[in-house]
């Protein structure tokens, strides 16, 4: 039985494209009219000692043509290319030559993707040949013509060309094969001498900063500490002992509340100490989190750049898994130190609009604010994997600093996993404390600095130096601590009352006051600053600096510029402000602008978050229909985070609809980011309306937030929210909202396979648009009444709907309808017949890249994945996968199926590296919150696991059954009833459908009077 077209079962050793062993040269040309040449050429290449890969060798293959074709040359050491007077075949693939190119043409592209040295001979024009031979066809001609000038130049943005020899004749020909050939033989054996020390791979500049060779030291960026680095012996010899090749551990965090030292500790050992303790790093890469745009992905594409030497626009073009496997076999190979600072920034407690300001007794909550999640679980999944191989990763060692330990790091006993270690940092001792105390120029008893330092600031370095900053600054005797700590004013430390107060509280209070002991100046530049999200440049700095009057003074204004140096300065001398001097940025530490944030009193907020909104209001910026990034929506984020700091709900509410909604739910799927910029609209819970907003505004945001919870969430408090929005607009009697409301209900009850409620709201919609005589509504509703006959197999009802449907068009309004979506449905449609063809998927795939629809776009590549499984094509499968599941771990969300469509596709690649690897998968798998059941019980079947395959085959078919018949998910139940009788399982015995069940809505009976009053009204107005 021949493979299906490309399929690939992962035991011919070829896919990773590299050559075999044997020095093999092919010969690529078009075959009859240079049958001579490529025998003349194979004889040569024999004679230097090579062997020749050619089509005449060749016996029957289980593939086509291009793919025989192809893996010649990954098969191939060097390439020769012998290019005469025709073009040559140019076999028919949408997907893999849509541009319809020769064998030929195909093939010196691949050698030129793969790098393989390659030859060039161009027949010239006196050369004799017969009139068969010459090409006739007036596109080939061009395509011929084209193809002889592109293979001249090195590169295809080149305009030096490449060495080639051009013959007029079978005896030149002969002539010049021989000199090339010698140096081709010699460039492809070895040398039998010793091979010479590789060159340190040069150093490359990126977005200005410069990425070095290593064994050089790499930071991005390099730590800028608050204060000179005092004491920590015994932790400094704990990396040091930790360091050596015979400590077990690979993986080593330090984890301590803000401002601990975690940071500084760190970055002295790396600096200072790492090379001592070991001389044998391969190289030194810090990576701090605290930046904007610092995640995992990024990390991992600038470690690797600094460790290979590849361009970082090369890694850019690469997703996480893939870049995580490489960075895991670089950390196998030699001994790296990795330091990822402040690593709490890709967990679930920072993953929200305000991390910059999330205090530590909020992070440590059992579970986050906005979807109930476990805090320390990585934002993405494929994080949390990493993590676990980082802690495998011998001989490197990777050093963590962190407020909180990911889970992904502890085994379920909370113990460290294997290879990892886990060290609550403690303060300084005592004497480093003072010392640090006294470095700021602090005077007093020795005895009273160390007693009071341990006892109220538990020798924190941050408050130590904050503190230190009171003392300078107090106005009755400046730096004098005895003095200071006498003083029951609101001045002096006696003041403070800190002794029943935990570690944090008095960390806390101690900023607290140092704030409210500031200039005013430097009080109301801080406070703006802790509204800002991000670091600053000096540029957005001076917008907010405190000396421009707020009256018209040009004495006043002219003097501002000049003030502020001092202003700053103020800030830095006491420890609450920080500048970068690589990014030339300043920012406040997190716990620093956590507190500033909370310390304001109502008319500073007011007053200064207007200047911040103002300022970024006035910032130019990319239409947001256009964004890509959460980056290129950043100012209208930090506005409307403004605006509900300072309540002015209702226009936050505004400033969100009319500038982000659609891009943040449609553009970038930030899903988990609009549920934590719009949650201080909810403090009741998602599904109560805003309070002190117009009504109108409140039910599209509450609309916009149930969307926002449909995606990995529960469907209850989703349906509960859309209800909330739905009962408001009823009362208004705002019709096309209500259409709105009902259409995503049915979608919600669809997606969890509640079909018959889903059936029911789709005709309730349906039969509002059609009296309302709303086109665009009408379309909608046919649309969610298609996908519902899709699914539950009506085929003949689904054709009579797309009739129906198609001859509408797709020129709706961009708030109601995305490009691609109705090319999706249909897609799906086809697949589920067993009728689907690549231009189904490549139309859809182009309406919704070309909208910026990435859902939709998700759901094609995940659909494509699907088909090419049930195909057999395993790596073609994989790369869907491997795509969908990229684009949902981007964004925080979750794809069972694709996840586990990859895991199956994988095993019959053989890409796990062992039996236990691949159970582990599927045992993770099996534990996602609604797992691919099939799928998972395919995954089993091949690891050999019957019992658990039979358990998610089960369960496959009992989520299929959904409502009963005929009320099913058809296509799956069909694939789970082959699954159970190929495992000669017994079928097993469900209730069929009973509509007794249906329970009416709260709101259907509304909806139902409404729809008939409408009717009447339509009626009498038709008989007038």
């Amino acid at each position: 039985m021949s493979k299906p077209e490309s399929a690939s079962d992962g035991t011919n050793g070829k896919t990773n494209h590299q050559p075999q062993l044997l020095h093999q040269v092919m010969i690529s040309s078009t075959g009859s009219d240079l049958a001579a040449h490529r025998n003349l050429l194979s004889d040569a290449i024999n004679s230097h000692g090579l062997h020749p890969n050619i089509m005449e060798h060749d016996s029957a293959k289980l593939v086509d043509v291009i793919e025989s074709s192809l893996e010649k040359v990954r098969d191939s050491t060097a390439y020769i290319l012998i290019i005469g007077q025709r073009y040559g075949q140019t076999p028919e693939c949408p997907r893999r030559n849509p541009d319809k190119l020769s064998i030929t043409e195909l093939e010196f592209n691949e050698a030129a993707r793969l790098g393989r040295p390659t030859l060039l001979f161009l027949m010239g024009e006196e050369h004799d040949v017969k009139p068969r031979d010459v090409e006739k066809e007036p596109e080939k001609i061009i395509k011929l013509n084209a193809f002889r000038e592109r293979t001249k130049q090195q590169s295809p943005d080149s305009k030096v060309h490449r060495v080639y020899a051009v013959f007029n004749s079978l005896d030149e020909f002969t002539r010049q094969i021989a000199a090339p050939l010698t140096e081709l033989q010699k460039l492809l054996e070895p040398q039998h001498v010793e091979p010479p020390q590789p060159a340190p791979a040069p150093h490359q500049t990126y977005r200005g900063r410069v990425i070095p060779a290593p064994p050089a030291f790499y930071a991005e960026p390099d730590y800028i500490g608050s204060h000179k680095f005092i004491g920590r012996e015994a932790q400094l010899q704990e990396l040091d002992d930790w360091a050596k090749a015979a400590d077990p551990t690979n993986l080593l965090l330090y984890e301590a509340i803000g401002g601990n030292g975690k940071s500084m500790l760190t970055w002295e050992w790396a600096t200072k100490h790492a090379t001592t303790a070991r001389a044998d790093w391969a190289g030194r890469f810090w990576y701090s989190f605290y930046e904007r745009g610092a995640v995992m992905a990024d990390f991992c594409r600038r470690a690797l750049a600094y460790m290979t030497g590849r361009p970082m626009e090369e890694l850019e073009k690469k997703k996480t898994p893939e870049l995580a496997e490489e960075l895991i076999a670089c950390l196998h190979e030699k001994p790296w130190l990795l330091i990822l600072d402040g690593l709490e920034r890709v967990l679930v407690a920072y993953h929200r609009i305000d991390a910059a300001e999330v205090p530590d007794e909020e992070a440590n909550a059992p579970t986050d604010k906005i979807l109930n999640r476990n805090p320390c679980d990585a934002i993405r999944e494929e994080e949390s994997d990493l993590l676990r191989r980082l802690a495998a990763a011998a001989p490197s060692k990777i050093l963590v600093s962190s407020r909180l330990t990911p889970r992904a790091l502890l085994n379920p006993a909370g113990q460290p996993i294997p290879g990892a270690k886990r060290i609550t940092l403690p303060g300084l001792r005592p004497a480093d404390a003072e010392a640090l105390f006294r470095a700021c120029e602090i005077r007093g008893s020795s005895e009273k600095i160390q007693e009071y330092l341990s006892q109220n600031c538990d020798n924190h370095p941050l408050v130590i130096g904050v503190l230190a900053g009171l003392v300078a600054n107090y106005l009755p005797d400046r730096g004098n601590f005895d003095a200071w700590v006498a003083d029951a004013s609101s001045q002096g430390g006696a003041y403070l009352n800190l002794a029943k107060l935990d570690l944090t509280q008095r960390r806390n209070h101690i900023l607290t006051t140092a704030f409210e002991a500031l200039p005013k100046k430097s009080r109301q530049l801080l406070s703006t600053l802790a509204l800002i999200s991000a670091s600053v440049d000096y540029e957005t700095l001076s917008a907010f600096n405190p000396h421009i009057p707020c009256e018209p003074d040009e004495e006043k204004l002219r003097e501002a510029p000049g003030k502020l140096p001092e202003t700053v300065k103020d800030l830095e001398q006491r420890g609450l402000l920080q500048f970068d001097r690589h990014s030339r940025r300043y920012d406040l530490h997190p716990v620093v602008r956590g507190v500033a944030a909370g310390a304001m009193k109502t008319e500073e907020t007011t007053r200064y978050g207007q200047h911040v909104i103002d300022h970024f209001s006035s910032l130019p910026h990319q239409p947001y229909e256009q964004a890509k990034t959460i980056e290129d929506v950043a100012t209208g984020i930090q506005v409307v985070r403004t605006l509900l700091k300072l309540e002015r709900f209702e226009n936050a509410v505004i400033n969100y609809l009319y500038n982000l909604a659609d891009t943040l739910t449609f553009n970038l799927e930030a899903h988990t980011e609009t549920l934590s910029l719009l949650q201080p609209l909810f403090p009741f819970g998602w599904d109560q309306m805003p309070k002190n907003i117009d009504i109108e505004i409140a039910s599209e945001i509450v609309n916009y937030t149930a969307i926002a919870l449909s995606v990995n969430y529960d469907h209850e408090i989703t349906i509960a929210a859309y209800c909330t929005s739905l009962l408001s607009e009823l009362e208004r009697k705002n019709w096309e909202a209500v259409s709105v409301r009902l259409c995503n209900i049915s979608n919600c009850f669809e997606n969890h396979i509640l079909l018959t409620k889903s059936l029911r709201v789709s005709i309730l919609d349906h039969d509002l648009n059609v009296t309302l005589d709303n086109r665009t509504r009408l379309y909608m509703s046919l649309l969610s009444i298609f996908s519902f006959q899709s699914i539950t197999g009506q085929w003949y009802e689904a054709t009579t709907t797309w009739q129906k449907l198609d001859p509408l068009g797709r020129a709706w309004p961009r708030s109601y309808y995305r490009q691609g979506e109705t090319e999706c449905v249909f897609a799906w449609n086809q697949f589920f017949q067993g009728l689907l063809e690549e231009k189904h998927l490549e139309t859809a795939e182009r309406l919704a890249r070309k909208d910026n629809n990435r859902s939709t776009l998700r759901s094609i590549i995940a659909l494509r994945g699907e088909w090419r499984l049930e195909q057999q094509e395993w790596r073609l499968a994989a790369e869907s996968f491997h795509e969908a599941l990229s684009m949902a771990r981007e964004r925080g969300l979750t794809d069972a199926g694709s996840e586990t469509g990859l895991a199956l596709a994988k095993f019959n690649l053989g890409q796990f590296h062992s039996p236990d690897e691949a159970r582990h998968e599927a045992e993770r798998l099996s534990t996602l919150r609604e797992p691919a059941h099939r799928f998972l019980a395919m995954l089993w079947r091949e690891l050999g696991d019957l019992e658990q395959a039979k358990k998610h085959a089960l369960a496959a078919y009992k989520r299929a059954w959904a409502d009963g018949e005929p009320f099913v998910w058809r296509y799956e139940l069909e694939k789970a009833t082959e699954l159970l009788r190929e495992m000669n399982i017994p079928i097993p015995d469900l209730p069929p459908y009973d509509p007794a069940k249906n329970e009416p809505f709260p709101w259907e009976a509304d909806v139902r009077k409404a729809i008939e009053k409408l009717r009447a009204e339509k009626e009498a107005e038709r008989k007038k």
